[in-house]
């Protein structure tokens, strides 16, 4: 895999995509496909990352809960949206469900940041390709991965199997740590730390209202792309399986960034 930077990285000091990078490559992927609903999710993911790292820079670091200050933001936009469908202003093109729902959002701030605001949010462009009557085809299960995986198990059910899951591969790691496998052990601790993931975004979605576990479909979508194996040794910085605790953490926004890694270190028992 090799690590995309910022345009405003060097060879000397190079950046990261940020999330909301991520998810706007991840949109026009989407769209280029042909897969209307993932593009709109994941542009709208692009959005809600920007409005958070602009919130975060400007105080949210310091409310007494974070998300709960987010989850009242995305109350205000699911009200406007559903207006919206019931009183629709002409056709709803896919770039206007995103455009609706980005003004929604920003309507819920004082008028005069609104342009500030607007500024911010990546290009829609990849929007207008798509076919507007293929986001409402039938849906075959196929586009929801996440509540797929459930089954007939509940989401709290999902997060502890996950969570015993990740217990038990950390178990065996220290078994092989103590017979000098370090590689087996890395892979167990790598095993872990998946699970551990998978269990967070589980239960984030629950706790912020996702009873499809879209967004964990759309993490999942970006942690796909992360394969410690090809990493370069620089890349690895001595350890690619503690490199992709890292990478996975850089996946989530900041108001959930020391949430996910005190998860990581309770799951490991550090």
């Amino acid at each position: 895999m090799t690590i995309v930077y910022d345009d405003q990285g060097t060879p000397d000091a190079p950046r990261r995509l940020t999330v909301p990078q991520r998810f706007a490559r991840l949109a026009v992927q989407h769209a280029a496909e042909g897969d209307v609903r993932r593009a709109q999710l994941a542009s709208w993911a692009a959005d809600v990352h920007v409005l958070e790292e602009l919130l975060w820079e400007n105080g949210l670091a310091e409310a007494a809960d974070p998300v709960a200050q987010l989850a009242a933001v995305g109350e205000s936009v699911a009200s406007a949206l559903e207006a919206l469908a019931e009183n629709p202003a002409g056709d709803i093109t896919p770039r206007a469900i995103v455009e609706a729902a980005r003004k929604a959002m920003v309507s819920t701030f004082d008028e005069s940041v609104h342009e500030v605001l607007l500024e911010q949010m990546p290009a829609l462009d990849h929007l207008d390709t798509c076919d507007p009557f293929a986001a409402d085809r039938t849906d075959d299960g196929e586009e929801h991965p996440a509540s797929r995986r459930l089954g007939h198990r509940s989401a709290e059910e999902l997060v502890a199997e996950l969570r015993v899951a990740a217990s038990d591969c950390l178990a065996v790691e220290r078994v092989m740590v103590e017979e000098g496998e370090d590689v087996a052990a890395s892979r167990l601790a790598h095993q872990a730390d998946v699970a551990t993931f998978e269990a967070y975004l589980v239960a984030a979605a629950v706790h912020a209202g996702d009873e499809n576990l879209a967004t964990v479909d759309l993490r999942w979508d970006l942690a796909r792309g992360l394969d410690p194996e090809s990493w370069t040794e620089a890349q690895r910085d001595g350890n690619a399986f503690a490199t992709l605790r890292r990478e996975l953490i850089s996946l989530v926004g900041s108001a959930e960034m020391e949430t996910l890694w005190r998860t990581f270190e309770s799951a490991a028992g550090e």
